[in-house]
């Protein structure tokens, strides 16, 4: 009996900390994120990326922009930096419009003067990831 209560409990820490372990503190990377804003532009939003561990390639979010307002995006990850985190923005009729993977690299932040007011999709995915967790935070400036 002894034997089998030791095996449960060894099994149920064990289980526990994979759960932790899983866990994305996006709010770690919604700090860092800020801090790499460019002066002059105002925080707007803040997005969670939670890829829960590979079972999310895709997060996306609809933001509405003004025209000719300047957004950018900064992005964090838990791979350091924006290393395997791909963000895209795309207009209303789904057209793609700027992203953070260009020539092959993870650009952390990306700027767009936006030329008509309107819903936009912000997405987020993963490209040769190895953590799934970041943040990103959305600023703006006119």
């Amino acid at each position: 009996m002894k034997k089998i209560f030791l095996a449960f409990s060894l099994m149920f820490a064990l289980f526990t900390l994979n759960e932790a372990n899983a866990q994305c503190n996006a709010e770690l990377y919604v700090t860092k994120s800020m801090k790499e804003l460019n002066p002059g532009f105002q925080f707007s939003k803040s997005y969670r990326i939670d890829g829960r561990n590979g079972t999310r390639r895709k997060i996306e979010y609809t933001c509405v922009l003004a025209k000719d307002t300047s957004y950018q995006i900064t992005i964090s990850g838990k791979d350091g930096g924006a290393q395997g985190l791909i963000s895209t923005l795309y207009d209303a009729k789904r057209r793609r419009i700027i992203s953070s993977f260009y020539n092959n690299r993870f650009l952390g932040t990306w700027t767009y003067k936006c030329t008509s007011t309107g819903i936009y999709y912000l997405s987020f995915t993963f490209k040769d990831s190895k953590s799934y967790c970041g943040a990103a935070v959305l600023g703006f400036k006119r």
